[in-house]
């Protein structure tokens, strides 16, 4: 069973179903292949499951890949069987296949979806070596899922728990981080950068400071820049929830991810201010506890408040990686950016006698309703 053969000629036909079968169908929600194994053989199967635990990201089977190879590879006295059902998003226009498929000779039946935990194969006593040769094949297409450029998820609420929505980010023109934030910021962005690198390390960045001053565009970056790492946004609506026991245990199936909690300064006030300690007892222990270890959950939060309102001991060192206030952009590189910006054809361009927020400089001839628009970052 699923051995390379040099024949190319093998039933592949639908899995047809005897009449004295269609009952037991029609008594199930679809096709259930422990009833048909019991109806065919008269005895209750064997049924090897899958689970994976993979701190890097779930693997997941690939069943076309895998379907097309048992077609071409099963020899034909083993009398496959097979039918295809498949999901069909209307939205992204693609489409996943699962499949079942039933071994006669052998007497193995196999279900095989993208997702690993519902995938089995099914048995009698006996023909533990057939299903030993069919998983072998399974892990020849078991791998990790493909990425995506700007690969933002984020976190949704449904009656049944959290799940992760695939979401969009723009893409930052003309980044520049020497001229669009001041000195002491390049520094910070170093040590950034170097955390984000840095596999299975857990730990926290706190990014504050007043509206328009760069920090949602700086993570805009950070996302387009990284594309080979998974962020996940939790929006503040959802920030409350932190201290959850159900959103913890969720946020724990996130491993190797960088989580951004947006407007989170309540989840992390000090405990002796709000009186409340779940959520920074959650953030202490995922950024430098057990399950930190474990994990290796990075964290950015970003907020308006003043710094000093924070838990001390989210500051500590170790578990604190870069903590940075936003400012408005200096006078000198404020003047230097309206230039870049704004001048003409003269070399006129406005000035500024005080220092200036990116999205007051972006913004600058929002009155003026010029057909030609600046882009806003």
């Amino acid at each position: 069973m699923c051995m390379e053969n040099k024949t190319n000629t093998i039933l592949s036909t639908n899995l047809a179903m005897p009449k004295e079968l269609s009952s037991i169908y029609a008594e199930v929600d679809g096709l259930s292949l422990q009833n048909l194994f019991y109806a065919k053989y008269s005895i209750f199967p064997n049924c090897k499951m899958f689970i994976q635990y993979s701190k890097g990201g779930e693997k997941i089977f690939e069943p076309r890949k895998i379907l097309d190879y048992l077609l071409e590879n099963t020899p034909k006295e083993e009398e496959m069987e097979h039918i295809v059902y498949s999901t069909y998003n209307l939205t992204s226009k693609e489409e996943n296949i699962g499949f079942c498929a039933v071994f006669n000779k052998s007497r193995v039946f196999v279900r095989v979806e993208r997702n690993v935990s519902e995938s089995y194969v099914l048995y009698e006593t006996g023909k533990e070596a057939e299903v030993d040769k069919f998983i072998e094949c399974l892990e020849k297409f078991y791998v990790e899922p493909q990425r995506e450029k700007n690969n933002l998820w984020k976190i949704a609420q449904t009656q049944n728990g959290y799940m992760l929505i695939k979401s969009k980010v723009k893409v930052v023109e003309n980044f520049n981080i020497q001229e669009q934030y001041n000195d002491s910021f390049e520094k910070e962005n170093n040590k950034i950068e170097e955390f984000l690198s840095e596999k299975e390390k857990g730990g926290l960045v706190i990014l504050h400071g007043e509206k328009g001053t760069g920090k949602s565009t700086y993570i805009r970056h950070l996302i387009n820049e990284h594309d080979d790492l998974n962020f996940v946004f939790v929006p503040a609506n959802l920030v409350p929830l932190l201290g959850d026991p159900s959103f913890g245990t969720f946020l724990q199936t996130l491993a190797n991810h960088i989580v951004i909690l947006e407007d989170c300064e309540n989840a992390i006030r000090d405990r002796k201010v709000s009186g409340s300690s779940a959520a920074v007892s959650l953030l202490l222990n995922m950024t430098d506890g057990l399950l930190e270890d474990d994990l290796g959950i990075k964290f950015i939060c970003t907020f308006n408040e003043d710094v000093k309102n924070i838990d001390p001991a989210l500051t500590r060192k170790g578990r604190l990686v870069s903590k940075y206030e936003f400012t408005a952009l200096c006078k000198e590189k404020t003047n230097i950016l309206l230039d870049k910006l704004y001048s003409d054809e003269n070399g006129n361009c406005p000035i500024s006698d005080k220092a200036m927020t990116l999205a007051d400089i972006y913004n600058f001839e929002d009155d003026s309703y010029e057909e030609k628009r600046k882009t806003i970052i």
